[in-house]
């Protein structure tokens, strides 16, 4: 079975998600609390959402449907990586910024327009390593 640019686009950015879904885990034995551990369970909740289909490539969706709840999902964490401030802002921008760049794609996909490449899914991965560091999630790795 073939799969369309879109469902491949939402499907790797999908995976990007998970990577850091798990980014905030152990954070209350990690760091103790105050606004950095809010921030963070924000963001892991964020993240839950949109890798348990909050902004899955659905059938019926379409992508430009699927690229604004990228874009929500971006503004969400950037905004609870500000409240934390510190390594989680920083992280939490780079990861945001890469969710960003997915809903871009999705946009030029909905309209048609094939060209531009896709996301940098490494980049992605990297950032929301960064991120489950930053919110002192110590055992977090990819894959198996």
């Amino acid at each position: 079975m073939r799969m369309s640019a879109t469902k491949l686009v939402g499907a790797l950015a999908i995976g990007g998600v998970m990577l850091a879904s798990t980014a905030c885990g152990p954070i209350d034995s990690v760091t103790g609390g105050g606004k950095k551990n809010t921030a963070c369970k924000n963001i892991e909740s964020e993240l839950r959402g949109i890798a348990s289909g909050g902004a899955a490539v659905s059938p019926g969706g379409g992508a430009a449907a699927n690229a604004q709840k990228f874009s929500d999902a971006a503004a969400k964490i950037r905004s609870e990586g500000q409240n934390a401030g510190g390594d989680v802002e920083s992280a939490a921008t780079r990861f945001a910024s890469d969710l960003d760049e997915t809903a871009t794609t999705l946009r030029r996909l909905s309209s048609g327009n094939l060209s531009g490449g896709t996301p940098n899914f490494t980049e992605m991965q990297q950032h929301g390593n960064e991120l489950g560091k930053a919110c002192g999630y110590t055992g977090f790795r990819l894959g198996s």
